[in-house]
Parts: structure tokens; C-alpha cells; sequence
């Protein structure tokens, strides 16, 4: 069941639960978080696609993308299911974000590298 975001297109800052970092990206299509700062490259929009939702950089208007290397960037939107992700409430842990086309959770770790990787159920995996 999609809950985060996609009931609502107003923007949003995603906080790795582990790191207290946020998503951050730039205007290159690099991924990346950063502490958090309340600047528009840490904001994102969401809009409900077919499959999942498309996460949007406010500053860059980019779209957070994946493949199957496991890497983590934004791209001009497109539309695709590499740009679909399955925002999913896991209660007090935060969301678990889920790329459509492989199968990934939107990961993180403490030096603030952003990837995907099998979902774990672990709190570098949760999104507030």
C-alpha cells in the first residue's frame, strides 16, 4: 500500500532513520545525504504513477532513479519503473522505499552514500 506521499504532492524532506541524514541530490544527477539543512535540493514531491511513485527534486526537478547495479541517481523524469517506488509506512520505523523495476530498498549508510540493496528490514532502510 502506497502512504507516504503519494495521497499528497507537497514537499517533503526524506531522514534516513539511521544516520538522521537527509536525501539530498544536485543539478549533475548525484545522490547523496547530507545533514539536514531545509535547502530545495533536500526537498522532494511525490505523484502517484502506475506501478509506484515518482519522487521529484524540487531544486532540479530530476527524478530519483535506480538499476540493477544497485545505484542510486536522478534523471529527467520519464515515467519508467526505474522511477517507481513503493513508499510503504512501517509505523514508528519510518517508510521503506521500494524501486518498482529491481526490487530494492533505498538504502543508506553513515558516510552518507545512497544505494539500493535487498530490503532488510533494517534501519538504514527507513525513511521519516
Amino acid at each position: 500500500m502506497l502512504a507516504a506521499s503519494a495521497a499528497s504532492a507537497a514537499p517533503r524532506t526524506w531522514v534516513n532513520t539511521a544516520t538522521s541524514k537527509c536525501l539530498d541530490s544536485n543539478g549533475k544527477g548525484a545522490v547523496y545525504a547530507l545533514g539536514c539543512n531545509g535547502g530545495p535540493y533536500q526537498s522532494w514531491v511525490s505523484s502517484q504513477l502506475n506501478f509506484g511513485d515518482q519522487i521529484q527534486d524540487v531544486r532540479t526537478g530530476r527524478c530519483l532513479d535506480s538499476n540493477g547495479a544497485k545505484r542510486v541517481y536522478t534523471l529527467p523524469c520519464n515515467g519508467g519503473s526505474y522511477q517507481q517506488w513503493q513508499v510503504t509506512d512501517q509505523g514508528p520505523f519510518g517508510y521503506q522505499i521500494q524501486n518498482v523495476a529491481t526490487g530494492f530498498c533505498l538504502d543508506s549508510n553513515g558516510g552518507g552514500s545512497v544505494y539500493t540493496h535487498v530490503c532488510n528490514g533494517g534501519n538504514y532502510q527507513r525513511w521519516h
